[in-house]
């Protein structure tokens, strides 16, 4: 078959001159062009294109009836809905174990509650000084250099130990802030006789800073080690009217909802005053939900490629996915969507949802948990077993923290060689508050008698281990069967340094530590309240390890 081009055709009558030629006629467009179509109307007015206008409606209409689609009992549009509820304030949260309630004051973060350690002794101390410089700058502020005094009256002593030249620095320029805050609240401060109102609020204002931000006040702490976890329980509301919450496996980080299940233990404060509930009473309008590959509920409409759903491939065993399929192309245009601003750090209780449509008719709704229990929908609910809470609780948590380097860092590993686990302190804070690097010494065999004759073989009992390789000894649980680790010393005497394994004696439950092992930090944290003020504490975080690590630990050793 060949292709020529029209120049060089010789004129012909007709085309079926051209068929019993035989010449295949190519038509090249010189220059080339884009072909495009467009709609025409004759009467010049495109409406009559887009009513789509049928010639039997009719028989439309019986086929609407043979399908039963005249049978539906509104098929109004929502156009308002008024939501009624009531917000119970979250003011009361108590920690693990037998610690006691603890108000939580409106505006407070429960991050800083929560995760914060109590305190066992004096702050690092760096700390100590740069609060004490602290507290100088603002009485200086107010009138009263009072710098100097208070260095010759609460002057440092500077341990024996290695601290960093930056933190002996600071602490040979600043006095010691501990000593200064015991003195204020032991109301002996000779250096504050005679002063104006201003300079006892600024040293008042500097006390309340310094005991919740540097060195709170021992309290009940959330942390539990056996387990590696926060646990902690709050409520929303007061008296017998209150809505209480657990969490009993956080590990630290964001606090949502999601992190509690409802609980029936009340929370009392003692002499607490009853709290009054917030009452919400919200008129809005009703948008259609959408979302990405919807189906359209347009005629002359293209619905977004985005997502495809008849795309998906699925099997016939696949019911969680059918059900989305089903709701995305059967359903997706029944679902209406309208806001509900709530408080934050509160617990809302949903009273009633009138609904409006578009022929002025009023519908109450009933909740979707409302029927048998395999009919239930409790999405966003907060339940224990089969009872739930109707509400959606909003904890009085920060959206987002910062966090420091790790001041202190211990890897926890199993050692499948040697029957145990082991607690590796890899950092730990030295006494000005750095964190430091803890170096293993040199491993060296036993000393030889000068004078004794060098054998072929060298027998040790033991092998030594690094001085920060901390034993976890099989111990077995009272009345429940199963082990727990529980720390050891390779030394006899105590080798943690840091203080995530001070307690003595410290025990890990032997399933809280997987094969991979853990990472458990300290780190420093600061964020802010909703006025802008810096709020800082040291909260702990874990993370997933390795894998398993030998020591090296032998018994029975004979080496040439």
């Amino acid at each position: 078959m060949s292709i020529v081009d029209t120049k060089h055709i010789p004129l012909i009558g007709n085309l079926a001159e051209v068929a019993r030629e035989g010449i295949n006629i190519g038509i090249y467009l010189v220059p080339p062009a884009l072909t495009r179509l467009e709609p025409q109307s004759i009467s010049g007015d495109p409406a009559p294109g887009l009513e789509m206008a049928v010639h039997d409606p009719l028989w439309m209409l019986g086929r609407q009836w043979q399908f039963a689609e005249f049978s539906g009992e509104d098929a109004g549009t929502p156009l308002t809905v008024q939501v009624k509820a009531r917000a119970k304030r979250v003011s009361a949260w108590k920690p693990s174990g037998a610690g006691s309630a603890v108000p939580l004051a409106p505006g407070a973060l429960l991050d800083q509650a929560v995760e914060r350690e109590p305190r066992e002794a004096a702050p690092a101390l760096r700390a100590r000084a740069e609060a004490a410089g602290l507290l100088v700058a603002m009485l200086a502020e107010v009138g009263l250099d009072i710098g100097p005094v208070l260095r010759a009256t609460y002057p440092f002593t500077l341990p024996a130990t290695e601290i960093g030249a930056a933190t002996r620095l600071i602490a040979a320029r600043n006095p010691d802030g501990e000593a200064i805050a015991a003195a204020i609240e032991a109301n002996d401060t000779p250096w504050l006789g005679g002063a104006p109102a201003a300079v006892r609020d600024a040293a008042a204002a500097w006390l309340d800073w310094y005991r919740t931000q540097i060195s709170p006040l021992a309290t009940s702490e959330s942390w539990l080690p056996q387990h590696l976890e926060y646990r902690f329980a709050i409520r929303a509301g007061s008296g017998d009217a209150q809505a209480s919450f657990e969490a009993p496996m956080h590990e630290g980080g964001a606090i949502d909802w999601y992190s509690f299940d409802a609980s029936g233990t009340p929370i009392a404060l003692p002499g607490e005053a009853a709290e009054s509930d917030e009452e919400i009473d919200l008129t809005s309008f009703a948008s259609p939900l959408r979302y990405s590959g919807m189906p359209a509920d347009r005629l002359w409409q293209f619905e977004d490629s985005a997502a495809n759903f008849g795309a998906m491939e699925v099997q016939p065993n696949d019911l969680a996915r059918l059900c989305l399929i089903e709701f995305a192309m059967v359903y997706g245009c029944d679902w209406f969507l309208t806001p509900l601003d709530i408080p934050a750090g509160a617990f809302t209780e949903l009273g009633s949802v009138t609904l409006r449509d578009s022929f002025g008719e009023t519908e109450s709704l009933t909740r979707s948990a409302d029927g048998a229990g395999d009919t239930r929908f409790r999405l966003f609910r907060n339940s224990r077993g089969d009872d739930a809470l109707d509400g959606l609780l909003v904890p009085p948590a920060s959206l987002d923290v910062h966090e420091g380097r790790p001041v202190e860092q211990v890897n926890f590993l199993r050692d499948e060689m040697a029957n145990m686990g082991w607690a590796v302190e890899r950092v730990v804070p030295d006494a000005g508050g750095d964190p430091r690097l803890r170096m293993s010494r040199a491993l060296t065999g036993p000393e030889r008698a000068e004078g004794t004759e060098v054998a072929d073989l060298t027998y040790r009992l033991m092998t030594g281990v690094p001085d920060n390789w901390i034993p976890l000894v099989p111990v077995p649980t009272t009345g429940r069967g199963g082990f727990k680790l529980r720390k050891g010393t390779m030394t006899g005497t105590e080798q943690a340094k840091g203080r995530i394994l001070a307690a003595t004696p410290f025990d890990l439950m032997d399933e809280e530590l997987p094969r991979a092992g853990l990472k458990v930090m300290r780190v420093p944290s600061l964020t802010r309240d909703a006025k802008g003020n810096r709020i800082r504490w040291i909260a702990r975080r874990i993370e997933s390890g390795f894998g398993e690590g030998s020591s090296g630990l032998k018994f029975d050793d004979a080496h040439a």
